[in-house]
């Protein structure tokens, strides 16, 4: 997921590898398609896993660089 979401949050790649791993191939219209997309990250108050929460925090911010441009999905009638 970490890979997806740097390359959704850097404009200058090409390349999105939404084919990594299977929850990144579910979430792929979520990730970067045309859709409203919130992400959750949870952390633990233990200071024990305070390392996992900066991990968590960290990959929030790259998280928050990803933006998504909404089209309204509509089909028009030709008749």
């Amino acid at each position: 997921m970490e890979q997806v979401v740097l390359a959704l949050s850097d404009r200058r790649r090409d390349h999105v590898p939404y084919r990594q791993t299977i929850l990144t191939n579910l979430l792929r219209d979520s990730l970067g398609g045309n859709c409203k997309t919130v992400m959750v990250a949870t952390l633990s108050p233990d200071e024990m896993q305070s390392e996992e929460t900066i991990s968590t925090c960290r990959f929030s911010q790259r998280v928050a660089l990803i933006s998504n441009r909404l089209e309204l999905n509509e089909e028009v009638d030709p008749s």
